[in-house]
């Protein structure tokens, strides 16, 4: 059924070319124009580009609308921007040029502060669950720049509350440990949620109108298409979706930190 719907979007649609346009301008401003030693690995080059497909994996593929059709994929978008990007982002970035710009004392008290592990968390999470407060995310999905200012900047808080736990420069070992678990424990509530509330939380996937609104943001003509097509965009049952959605986001948390977790003594400060 899903390949059916998705024959009626136009190839435009499915793959976001302005997406791919900021990806390949990062691309060259981390190939090109970053200062770097010319012995930086090649693997740490090749994890960065992983980051960034994964980056557009979520917002510019066919992974985003699908999303807006089925609350299971908008989790598998979270995974892919909150959960594997950002990690790999961290560990692959040329970080002289931080380095450089802290021996300017204003740029050093702003990159202290925001490197600091109980800022990266609490603006993650803060970030995280107010955006899926039904009201919140029902409204950010019915505009375009609501809803990408919402998912860039859960991508920079998730960068700042990976970093801690990638990187060997901010906790030791007994610290990072303790830091990954808070942040396992913190992703578990959601998860329950949907896992355990009876019916659909966000209008958006059930209420047809709004359904309809938020599709036309990423297909404006949508509502020229005849009554019948509307219809068959909602052939999934929101309550399972939001049930596989849970389990997914869950395992998916307790995988990828608890790979983190396994190497969190190997990469810790004063090791």
């Amino acid at each position: 059924m899903l390949e059916i719907i998705l024959d009626e979007f136009h190839y435009s649609t499915l793959w976001n070319g302005g997406i791919l346009i900021y990806i390949g301008f990062i691309f060259i401003v981390y190939f090109l124009l970053l200062p770097q030693d010319k012995q930086y690995p090649i693997w740490k080059q090749v994890t960065f580009v992983l980051g960034m497909l994964a980056v557009f994996a979520a917002l510019g593929s066919p992974i985003n609308v699908i999303a807006r059709i089925k609350f299971s994929y908008h989790i598998l978008q979270l995974v892919l921007l909150l959960l594997v990007a950002p990690p790999l982002i961290v560990i692959g970035f040329k970080t002289e040029i931080f380095e450089r710009a802290r021996r300017i004392q204003i740029f050093d008290k702003i990159f202290g502060f925001l490197t600091k592990p109980v800022v990266g968390f609490l603006t993650f999470f803060i970030l995280f669950y107010s955006y899926h407060i039904a009201s919140v995310f029902n409204f950010a999905r019915l505009d375009l720049y609501i809803n990408y200012f919402f998912m860039l900047s859960l991508l920079i808080a998730g960068i700042l509350l990976w970093m801690p736990i990638v990187s060997s420069k901010f906790l030791n070992a007994k610290k990072k440990r303790t830091f990954t678990i808070l942040t396992i424990l913190f992703f578990v509530p959601y998860s329950l949620v949907l896992l355990l509330t009876d019916g659909s939380l966000y209008l958006v996937y059930t209420d047809v109108e709004l359904f309809m609104q938020s599709l036309a943001v990423c297909m404006p003509n949508i509502r020229e298409l005849p009554p019948e097509f509307a219809a068959a965009l909602l052939p999934f049952n929101p309550t399972e979706e939001q049930m596989q959605g849970g389990i997914m986001l869950l395992i998916s948390q307790l995988v990828l930190f608890g790979i983190a977790l396994f190497f969190a003594p190997k990469y810790s400060k004063g090791n």
